[in-house]
């Protein structure tokens, strides 16, 4: 089933806003623009993301009797991340788990991949 863009971005929960630099390294001014923009509520979504310096994406929320696996990844073949690193952000998604409104900014190497389930089976 096939379901609208409008219906998920109705329930969404989680903001990722990837930074994405055009030199393709990311600083903290980058991140902290970035931050001011979307908390100033001084570009739409839409300009952001037509700039090529940030990809937006939206974690939809499950509604009763729905299921999902959240698949979080961290790292690619340029950064891998130390244990350290993914614990912090473990806490950094647990923490969005509990929060309605919750936007993280990050790079381009977070990636969170939502899959619907439409029945869990049990095998023994």
């Amino acid at each position: 089933m096939k379901r609208s863009k409008k219906k998920i971005l109705n329930r969404r929960k989680l903001t990722i806003v990837k930074v994405l630099p055009k030199n393709g390294t990311i600083s903290q001014q980058d991140l902290d623009k970035w931050h001011e923009i979307f908390r100033n509520h001084t570009m739409s979504v839409e300009q952001a993301m037509s700039t090529g310096e940030v990809l937006v994406e939206n974690v939809p929320v499950a509604k009763p009797g729905e299921h999902f696996l959240t698949l979080v990844r961290v790292g690619s073949d340029e950064y891998q991340p130390s244990i350290q690193e993914l614990e912090e952000w473990r806490q950094i998604f647990e923490r969005a788990s509990l929060d309605p409104n919750f936007t993280i900014f990050t790079h381009k190497d977070v990636n969170v991949e939502v899959i619907a389930l439409d029945k869990v089976i049990a095998i023994e």
